[in-house]
């Protein structure tokens, strides 16, 4: 038997806002009972950028891209699978927003990861982040493409200066804002028992790291998780759309037959004008 996967998806739009631009996939990518084969698994989290409903468009079209190529995997590293993905979602974003001018300066961030047994292959642009939360600690994994990514690479502020800043969620990378985008890819290695958090600013902005590793601790279960991360985000104001994915590797044991983490949020994308 092998280590299976619970995992699951969800995305608020705030108390805030009233267009939720997030998007997210948590896909079972395996044909096999759980347990019986090595897992295999597609996870995404994308936060849109641009105001007329352009960030819902570009996030939703970053997702759905991911979702339609996912079957280019096969006998591909999966490291060069995402990168030319997201490339090809950064050039089709892009070009929608230069053909329909009510998109302009649309974008969007995207992390993902593939899953493949117990090694994880992942992507990233912009600021939306994949932690691992392992032995009690919760570490990120990802870089942030942003203003405020910078500041603290660089020692410049203190976290509250940041915070405290306008420039706080200023992105420096995302995909379909420029012709052409750098991917940082890169692969880890899971453990028994390891967790993967994935997660917009929405929820990372208002929920320190320290109360994040809490609710992990007291929610095992990736459902449990993730209602309780966006409850937390609300409780501390909501004032952005919140989008969380928790996955959890687990010990060969109980596994259901069917795994039921199949979460999906991509709303129907307008059809392109003439």
């Amino acid at each position: 038997m092998y280590p299976r996967i619970e995992a699951f998806g969800q995305s608020d739009a705030g108390c805030v806002r009233e267009v939720n631009e997030d998007n997210f996939l948590c896909l079972d990518l395996s044909t096999a009972p759980a347990g019986s084969e090595p897992a295999a698994f597609l996870l995404a989290v994308a936060d849109g950028i641009g105001g007329h409903a352009g960030g819902a468009v570009a996030s939703a079209m970053a997702v759905q891209i991911l979702r339609e190529e996912i079957e280019r995997v096969d006998g591909v590293d999966p490291r060069s699978y995402l990168d030319d993905v997201f490339r090809k979602a950064n050039r089709l974003i892009f070009e929608r927003a230069s053909r329909e001018p009510v998109y302009a300066g649309m974008g969007t961030t995207l992390v993902a990861a593939i899953g493949k047994g117990e090694r994880l292959f992942l992507a990233n642009v912009g600021d939306s982040r994949a932690y691992l939360f392992r032995g009690g600690d919760l570490r990120q994994l990802t870089e942030d493409h942003s203003w405020a990514g910078e500041q603290r690479r660089r020692r410049l502020l203190s976290e509250h200066e940041i915070r405290q800043s306008p420039f706080r969620s200023m992105i420096t990378r995302s995909l379909g804002y420029q012709q052409n985008v750098i991917v940082d890819t890169f692969d880890v290695e899971a453990c028994g028992d390891d967790v993967f958090l994935f997660c917009t600013d929405g929820l990372y902005g208002l929920v320190m790291e320290k109360r994040m590793s809490r609710i992990l601790r007291k929610h095992p279960d990736p459902k449990a998780a993730c209602a309780a991360m966006i409850a937390e985000a609300k409780a501390a104001g909501g004032d952005d759309n919140i989008t969380v994915v928790v996955a959890s590797y687990k010990e060969p044991g109980d596994a259901p037959a069917v795994r039921p983490y199949d979460t999906v949020r991509i709303p129907p994308l307008p059809e392109e004008k003439p």
